[in-house]
């Protein structure tokens, strides 16, 4: 110890003074670094570059498309024996309307520029076919025009159809003048209208024969028009289901397949048997046996719109199917068993889940992804996993950014490879549908992709690499 004898207070008290000093400054710097090497820590950790560090990558000037080459297995597409993530948009037009399609194709070149590779294109069956008799009354012209434009920019056409009349469909009004008895009856023995999407129009009972028949009548004309090789996939009615809100099918034609397939499969129980007079009790509407019924027959009608692509497409053309899992509560009005539906489906190629993201908590939608990778891993399902609007422009906007980087990490942790789908493309300040402006910047919810292009990639690789061995558990929580 240092003698103080020789120094006056004032020195002394000088020198301690300075040697606290000292001691605290290397104490803060000391914890400056600490938190600066913690700061590196958890990025390393973490395996997340800040977004703006990553470039996006360059536009090919002349990208290849040759549908010989390309290939959809182990949940990916594959050009030329090379992985390619999907960058899928979905343009909301009248495809039947030449101006609307010229305008379209003008744009082709601002949507390469946003990274979109597919161009999923929605032909709704009224606009096609006026009279609702299957046949096409529309030239084919201006969407054969469009298909051939999107190949020759080196991009994915993909063609899809509304045939139903829940969620935005509508049955051409020529259609119920031939089938007056093909409206669907709910409980109560009521015609049923959309209620549930606000749109009040006519529903139809997809066990009518009739309606079943003219529905793919109009899918194998649609694609007997078009140059069928340059469409990477085909996609059978949007969202396909019951409703979620309504009790469907009490209808007589309802009760003659469900008597049918009762006597195919050997089924006398009177508990299982339809109730010949309406209401129908609550007993019967949650019945397994009728719901297993429900859930094979709706697979069904989405197997014959699948049929009837291939017959004109040929056996091998891929097929897009939409899961639509909400809330847990009326799952069972939609599909049935949703379980025994997706056991029963036997086109698809790819399934695009619909909820990605459980609304009413706020939280990842597991049940829907368990019960998709459920079927796949029990029977077998060589399926591609993607989700039906993965962001649309109208349900999250109030979402903060961070929330929307959550939503798009957990379709990737829940094993989406195949790409991602965004809807509506189209530019429109005033329509809350659309991502993008009239002048094509990008509104919020879609920038965060858009402008983070290249970050996003990465992310799918790094995700890929990560989880090739994992496996997924059964939680159904919500």
């Amino acid at each position: 110890m240092e003698n103080n004898m020789n120094h006056t207070p004032a020195q002394i008290f000088l020198r301690d003074t300075f040697t606290v000093l000292k001691q605290v400054v290397f104490c803060l710097l000391a914890c400056l670094f600490a938190i600066s090497c913690h700061t590196e820590e958890t990025k390393e950790t973490n395996g997340k570059p800040a977004k703006e560090d990553v470039p996006n990558p360059v536009i090919p000037p002349n990208p290849l498309v040759d549908y010989t080459r390309w290939e959809i297995k182990d949940g990916k597409f594959y050009l030329d024996g090379e992985w390619v993530f999907l960058k899928i948009g979905k343009p909301l037009i009248d495809f039947s309307d030449e101006s609307q399609v010229n305008r379209l194709i003008n744009d082709l070149d601002v949507l390469r520029e946003k990274y979109y590779n597919t161009l999923e294109l929605n032909c709704y069956w009224h606009h096609f076919d006026t009279d609702g008799d299957g046949a096409i009354d529309k030239s084919l012209a201006p969407l054969n025009k469009l298909i051939d434009a999107i190949y020759a920019k080196g991009m994915y056409p993909c063609l899809s159809v509304e045939t139903y009349a829940v969620g935005g469909g509508v049955i051409p009004g020529g259609f119920w003048e031939i089938y007056p008895d093909a409206y669907a009856i709910d409980d109560k023995g009521n015609r049923v209208s959309d209620t549930e999407y606000g749109t009040g129009s006519d529903v139809v009972s997809i066990f009518h024969p009739g309606y079943r028949a003219t529905a793919c009548a109009y899918i194998r004309n649609l694609a007997k028009g078009l140059d069928t090789r340059k469409i990477l996939y085909f996609e059978t009615t949007v969202e396909p289901q019951y409703m979620g809100t309504v009790h469907l099918c009490y209808g007589q034609h309802a009760k003659s397949a469900y008597q049918a397939w009762r006597e195919a499969n050997g089924i006398v129980d009177a508990a299982s048997e339809m109730p010949t007079s309406f209401p129908i009790p609550e007993s019967f509407i949650k019945n397994e046996t009728w719901n297993k019924f429900r859930a094979q027959f709706l697979a069904g009608w989405i197997d014959g719109d699948a049929a009837a692509y291939r017959e004109i497409a040929g056996s091998n053309a891929y097929i897009a199917v939409d899961y639509l899992d909400a809330n847990e509560t009326e799952q069972f009005r939609r599909d049935g068993d949703p379980v025994e539906f997706l056991s029963a489906l036997t086109a698809p190629d790819i399934i695009q889940v619909n909820w990605t993201w459980y609304f009413p908590t706020n939280k990842p939608n597991q049940k829907a992804y368990d019960r998709v990778w459920q079927v796949i891993r029990q029977a077998g399902k060589d399926w591609a996993v993607s989700e039906h609007m993965t962001f649309n422009g109208n349900d999250y906007t109030q979402y903060p950014t961070t929330q929307l980087e959550e939503i798009l990490e957990n379709t990737l942790a829940q094993g989406t490879r195949f790409g991602w789908e965004f809807v509506n493309i189209m530019n429109n300040s005033s329509d809350d549908f659309c991502l993008y402006r009239d002048d094509w910047s990008p509104k919020r919810v879609i920038g965060l992709v858009d402008n983070y292009w290249g970050y996003w990639l990465q992310r799918v690789e790094t995700i890929e690499k990560e989880s090739r061995s994992q496996t997924y558990g059964l939680s159904l929580e919500n």
